[in-house]
């Protein structure tokens, strides 16, 4: 698969739920349920999709208000990872951002989350902050030989995207 076959965005719809929690659960420890998508279309939170070939690679959840864009989920499918694909995607959702006039979008990602926090950085992301225990986790435990639950910190990052923000 090459970069040049990412042609478009498009608007996320009830039938793509199917796939879309498909990619989620692969991608995902914690992932989405489909009523949370679901709730999320229902209360008109925007949604955004790359497709490739006609096939989901990646979707992205936003939450709006305002002139701020919240970013509540972005994903690429897990065997599309690491080819360049989550960059372009991005950069094309802050086109389609920056073209409905929003100045602003912030986002939470999990503090282990190093190839997610270096792909913002990249895209002119900075850190603002950390939200303690924000993510549900698992933790391994050598005496229980098994994955007990913990908490994650988020750090809270920013991308200004009109001139003077």
């Amino acid at each position: 698969m090459s970069l040049e076959k990412i042609s478009y965005l498009r608007s996320m719809n009830e039938t793509d739920l199917d796939e879309v929690l498909l990619i989620e659960q692969q991608a995902y420890d914690f992932p989405w349920s489909r009523r949370g998508f679901e709730n999320s279309l229902d209360q008109g939170i925007n949604y955004v999709f790359c497709d490739i070939d006609g096939r989901i690679q990646g979707y992205s959840c936003f939450l709006t208000v305002l002139d701020e864009a919240h970013l509540l989920n972005f994903c690429i499918r897990p065997e599309s990872q690491g080819k360049g694909m989550a960059t372009l995607a991005f950069s094309k959702l802050l086109e389609q951002l920056l073209e409905a006039d929003f100045n602003i979008v912030l986002l939470e990602v999990r503090e282990s989350n190093q190839r997610a926090r270096a792909l913002y950085r990249k895209l002119g992301f900075r850190e603002d902050g950390v939200r303690k225990d924000y993510y549900q986790s698992k933790d391994w435990d050598d005496v229980l030989n098994d994955y007990v639950e913990s908490r994650e910190d988020a750090v809270l990052m920013s991308l200004p995207l009109q001139e003077g923000d």
